[in-house]
């Protein structure tokens, strides 16, 4: 079905029908684990991660599934960055050392313990470069930012005076889907949360620091900015919310040329966790009342799913949904570019 097909549908109110819009087709990964994290490397590779420190890895486009526990169950992997089939990053979260990056380079049979933080530390997602520089954003720690930088991939230390400014009191991230951190278009964007501001972090590639920009989102204990995507250092999209409070707006914004603007409200409740822009501009937002998609040519959202959905990642117009209870699904966006 073709993008005008799609939005002559929306206009005469007939994509009401969650089915009829877009089909998913349900995958057969493990009902035990529930699934937070994912990367899509290429359209058939797929990693996931989530609760009772799984991992799972599809090299089939999501058909047969291996996992593997790099570490005690009691870990939970709140988000993956995978390089290729046998590539893959795993970070966990908590305090008391519970953070924690493992690396596997065999396809997940075997991970190594690449960088555990202190017992003080909350480390929230984190996201990689081409060249397999990395940012992973923490919660701040005694009115110091929290971060960690590994250069290749292989050397991690914790980074403090990366911001130009110090953090707010109690800003740290939302640990919803690991995007609240992102690097693409050669810009690192980082979404805080949990203080009385929401602010944007964003620095080039070469740059020395972050900028921080003060953004509407909702702020405050348990409120912010959860998932980011970033087009040029000028100009990005946010998303996040209010977890105590399902009323609170704006979710969606744009950031561009210094002026933050509000989108029009997906088709969900509560605050949003995920957000991927696809090749052709649409629109994929998720969270636990379910998945909606913004065609770039159309201001009617499809409602996609009523699943609790943590995450979502497209590549080469195929696009994967992972969340609670093992839900993973995936569909075909017919006006998606090849990556």
């Amino acid at each position: 079905m073709t993008l005008r097909a799609f939005a002559l549908l929306a206009a005469m109110g007939l994509t009401s029908s969650i089915e009829a819009a877009v089909p998913l087709e349900v995958l057969p990964a493990r009902t035990d684990i529930n699934w937070i994290g994912i990367s899509t490397p290429s359209a058939d590779v797929i990693w996931l991660s989530g609760s009772s420190s799984t991992i799972g890895r599809s090299v089939d486009g999501g058909a047969s599934w291996d996992y593997f526990q790099p570490a005690s169950a009691d870990l939970e992997f709140r988000d993956i960055e995978a390089t290729s089939a046998s590539e893959a990053y795993a970070l966990s979260i908590g305090k008391g050392g519970a953070s924690r990056i493992y690396h596997t380079g065999d396809g997940g049979r075997n991970w190594q313990l690449h960088y555990r933080a202190g017992s003080n530390q909350f480390l929230n997602c984190m996201a990689m470069s081409e060249t397999g520089e990395a940012w992973v954003y923490g919660d701040s720690v005694d009115s110091l930012w929290s971060m960690v930088r590994g250069a290749d991939g292989r050397n991690w230390l914790t980074a403090r005076n990366v911001v130009d400014s110090k953090p707010l009191p109690g800003e740290g991230g939302l640990a919803a889907s690991g995007s609240c951190i992102r690097y693409k278009n050669n810009v690192w964007v980082i979404g805080t949360a949990n203080a009385t501001t929401a602010r944007l972090l964003i620095k080039r590639d070469f740059g020395i620091r972050f900028k921080a920009i003060d953004s509407p989102l909702p702020a405050g204990p348990s409120a912010g900015i959860a998932s980011v995507w970033p087009f040029s250092q000028r100009h990005a999209l946010l998303a996040g919310g209010d977890l105590n409070n399902s009323e609170a707006r704006p979710r969606l914004v744009r950031y561009e040329d210094g002026e933050f603007t509000p989108l029009s409200e997906p088709p969900l409740a509560g605050a949003l966790y995920s957000l991927t822009v696809l090749p052709d501009g649409a629109i994929l937002v998720s969270n636990p009342d379910g998945a909606a998609l913004l065609p770039a040519a159309n201001e009617a959202w499809l409602r996609l799913s009523e699943e609790n959905i943590w995450n979502s990642a497209c590549v080469a117009g195929h696009c994967y949904l992972a969340g609670k209870s093992g839900y993973v699904a995936k569909f075909s966006w017919p006006a998606a570019a090849t990556d």
